[in-house]
This record gives C-alpha cells, structure tokens and sequence, in this order.
C-alpha cells in the first residue's frame, strides 16, 4: 500500500498529515512555519525533518514508503521557490514524487473540492486565487506584508495600531482601541507599544494576533469601525479583481485563514457586500481544510 503526505506550509505554523490510498488520514503533526523567505532554508529543513521522523516513530513509515507528497507552502510565488523547496526535500533524503504550490491551491482543493472555483485567504496575510471553467489559473493580492497583505490580520492589526498613535496624536478621534491592546500585550505606556512594534523579535504573526482587539470592538469604537470596514473594502476588492481575471461572476468562494475562520463578523460583513455585487458567487466556508486539499493532490496524482 502506498503512504502519501499532504503539508499546509503556513507563515505561522505548518500542519502535515499522513494518509493511506483511501485518503484515510493516519496521522498528523503541527510544527512551526516554513515559509522560508521568513525563517530561512535551514529552519525549514529542521522542520521538515521532524514531520518525517514523526511519521517514522509514530507510524514506522520511512521516506521510501511515501509514494507521493503535495505541499501549499506561504512564500512559494513561482518556480524559483519551487525549486528550492523541493531542493530542501531532496537534501533530507526523499527521492519520490512532490508537487510544490502556493498554500492558495491546496485551500482551493481543500474549500471547492477539486481545482475549480476561488479562494480567499485572509490570516496572517490574504490572497485570493482563481480557476476559471477552462482551468486556468489567476491570482489577486498575496504580495507580502511591506507592500500588500490587505484585509488580512496583519493589516487590520497595523492600521489598529497606526490608529492608536493618531489618537495619540490628536489626529484622530479618542478610541478604546488602545485600552484593548495595552491589556492583550501587558504594558501601561505608548513607549513600550512602540518598542514592542519595532523590537526586531516582534514578527509578522506577533503584530497580526492583534487583530481580534479590533474586530471586538466594532460595535461600540467608531475608530475599529474604520479599520474593519476598510479591511472588508479590501478583501472585496480583491474578489472583484479575481471575478474580472476570470470573466466569471457565477463561481463557487471558500473563505478561509484564521480572520475568516474566528470572525463570524467580518465573514457576514464580508458575504453581504460581495453578494450586492456578486449575487452568484456562493461564498462558503471550506468543504474542507487546505491540508486535506493537498492529500487530495498527492493521492489523485500519485495513486
């Protein structure tokens, strides 16, 4: 019987499982990040390692008996990437077959089933992909936190934050989101938020779980309000990008990333305005996860 392992390589955490020919999921390990552009290729290749030799001890599943691996990875924008994510594979000793993709692919799989329909991700940074009837594929947003990243976690996080020092300023109006944030971080003073924002220990992921600080208060902070508005703003502009790229405005939406997954509120404000543009568009939550999306790669490919 052949073995086969799906990895959903996210900028916070990755998430590996193994499965048999009937997709049967056998065995699963969640380990730190292996967006390499982030952590570095060694990082990643100590990760790598541990989800293999978990899979050995747990499972006595060596490299030689996976018949096939499918991984989503954040960072992996084309096929340099490709090249040296597979490079880091070989170099650990697996020899078979690997498919290689942006993590947007294995949530599309994961969300619509199959390769067909969007997906929008928005957690610790967004991006939306598309495959339209004919099977190609097309791609709005998922440029990197410094530039693009808009509607994610991080960006309602950092326009939090930037609000915070208006208020401070006097340049926007007084706002509880301060108080909310102080109390998630444990400092009393703007001097230790400021150290905290620009410690170079403070990564991507440390300014983005920020965000529930803001979406909590969007009923009663008119400055959150602001910020989550904005952030649906930007995230149907990206779906109204991706509907034009594909001339389609009857496809199937999976939303996914832990802004849509833990948020039911930007999930509705999200859906309501889309539909108002989109009525066709079936926005859902994924049918499944994206690493199951890529067993699901591995094992259609491999099988």
């Amino acid at each position: 019987m052949g073995y086969y392992i799906g990895i959903d390589g996210g900028g916070t955490k990755t998430l590996a499982c193994l499965c048999n020919e009937k997709k049967e999921i056998l065995s699963s390990i969640q380990v730190s990040s292996t967006n390499y552009h982030s952590v570095g290729i060694e990082k990643v290749k100590i990760e790598f390692e541990e989800i293999f030799n978990f899979f050995k001890a747990s499972q006595g599943i060596a490299l030689d008996n996976i018949k096939g691996i499918c991984i989503g990875g954040a960072g992996v924008d084309g096929a340099e990437d490709q090249k040296i994510i597979k490079r880091v594979f070989r170099d650990i000793g697996y020899k078979n077959n690997l498919q290689v993709y942006n993590d947007s692919i294995i949530a599309l799989v994961g969300a619509n089933g199959g390769k067909k329909g969007a997906i929008l991700i928005s957690g610790t940074g967004s991006i939306a992909f598309g495959i339209d009837k004919a099977g190609k594929e097309y791609r709005v947003g998922g440029w990197g936190h410094i530039i693009d990243d808009v509607g994610s976690g991080y960006a309602i996080a950092r326009d939090g934050l930037k609000k915070i020092m208006e208020s401070y300023d006097g340049r926007e109006e007084e706002s509880t989101i301060w108080e909310a944030v102080s109390s998630e971080l444990g400092i009393l003073h703007i001097g230790e938020l400021i150290s905290f924002i620009y410690n170079p220990n403070t990564k991507k992921h440390d300014i983005a779980r920020l965000a529930p600080c803001i979406i909590n208060l969007y009923e009663i902070d008119r400055v959150a309000k602001k910020v989550v508005d904005k952030a649906v703003r930007d995230l149907c502009k990206m779906i109204e990008a991706l509907a034009n790229k594909m001339n389609e405005k009857d496809f199937s939406l999976g939303l996914s990333g832990s802004v849509f997954l833990k948020s039911d509120l930007i999930r509705e404000l999200f859906t309501k305005n889309i539909n108002q543009r989109y009525p066709k568009i079936y926005v859902h939550l994924p049918d499944e996860s994206a690493v199951k999306g890529a067993l699901i790669l591995a094992v259609e490919e491999y099988k």
